[in-house]
């Protein structure tokens, strides 16, 4: 796959919303992208202050971790497309998404966007989904989202034993840092990705549920088919304005691991009983994955094509459903 420069030269990254506001993943992406032998190249920000801050941020991030030096940055977005950049990588506010990601193609580049990929107040999200896919397909370039869960399959197999050819439930927990809608677009991504690199052939949502538990903000209660049979799939959502680590957990077929973070190094883990399993860190795998599918072409070994419209349509009628439960 082309990437746009000339033979041996360095690919160069973009990114779109890189300030650390509350879980904010810009310096990290950046530290990633870097590692990769990516040039992080430029940031934008929606004003002066805000787009200096983000480089400010991430310079130090990178001076910290690989020694690169700190990325140009703008408030224009003109300016953004116009720069020699082959990657673009969109984490501002999930509002933003679509605008952000239709000027990065109009520019040429690869995009990896963070989830949810699309939400309010854009509309018929599986259609747009589908209609990037098709576009960014015609294109020649990679259009992913940065949902991570999946690069921990192989811990939770090591710690919980070896899976089922077929997997038929799946449940997880997590607390976003957010309340009501919001954790819908915040959370339910990572379940549905997982659950897609557990079962790629699943096709829909068939039936869903929302309510509330004791303990819990929200239970969703859904059924997913596919070629190889229904899949049930549990989400307990309990949200928390703790800025420290946050309780997140799933069980395939009912073996379940909880992710363990190291405070002395932030280090991951997933434990399940007395068994605990380093897991390396899903964002670092999440990154290198998408670079590595720049470079080669390669996509995801649990991904096919149309496997973002698919979790859009999903996650919009869990959106419906939470609506009207909570009108």
């Amino acid at each position: 796959m082309s990437e746009g420069r000339g033979s041996g030269a360095p690919l160069r990254a973009g990114i779109v919303g890189a300030r650390r506001v509350r879980q904010g993943l810009g310096p990290f992406v950046a530290r990633d992208l870097s590692a990769c032998g990516v040039e992080v190249h430029m940031v934008l920000g929606t004003t002066e202050d805000t787009a200096r801050a983000a480089a400010d941020q991430v310079g130090e991030q990178l001076a910290r971790t690989t020694g690169a030096p700190p990325p140009r940055w703008t408030d224009d977005p003109d300016e953004f497309d116009a720069a020699d950049l082959q990657m673009a990588c969109v984490l501002s506010p999930a509002g933003t998404h679509l605008a952000h990601v239709e000027r990065a193609l109009a520019a040429g580049r690869h995009v990896l966007c963070e989830k949810p990929f699309l939400w309010e107040p854009e509309a018929r999200w599986s259609e747009t989904a589908a209609d990037l896919e098709a576009r960014f397909d015609a294109d020649q370039r990679i259009l992913a989202v940065n949902t991570q869960w999946p690069w921990s399959l192989d811990a939770h197999a090591a710690a919980t034993g070896p899976r089922a050819e077929t997997v038929g439930s799946l449940a997880m927990g997590l607390s976003p840092a957010s309340r009501g809608l919001q954790m819908i677009g915040d959370a339910l991504p990572h379940p549905l990705s997982l659950a897609q690199a557990l079962r790629p052939d699943l096709e829909r949502l068939v039936s869903v549920e929302v309510r509330a538990e004791a303990e819990q903000d929200m239970v969703i209660e859904a059924l997913l088919e596919g070629a190889d049979g229904p899949m049930r799939m549990q989400v307990l959502l309990c949200g928390t304005d703790s800025p420290g680590p946050r309780e997140a957990w799933y069980s395939v077929d009912g073996r379940r691991a909880d992710r363990v973070i190291d405070p002395a190094d932030y280090s991951l883990s997933l434990r399940a009983g007395e068994v605990l399993v380093p897991m390396p860190d899903p964002l670092t795998a999440r990154i290198a994955s998408f670079v590595d599918q720049v470079r080669r072409g390669r996509p995801c070994p649990w991904t096919r094509p149309g496997d973002l419209a698919r979790r859009a349509s999903m996650l919009e009628a869990v959106a419906a459903a939470c609506r009207a439960a909570h009108p």
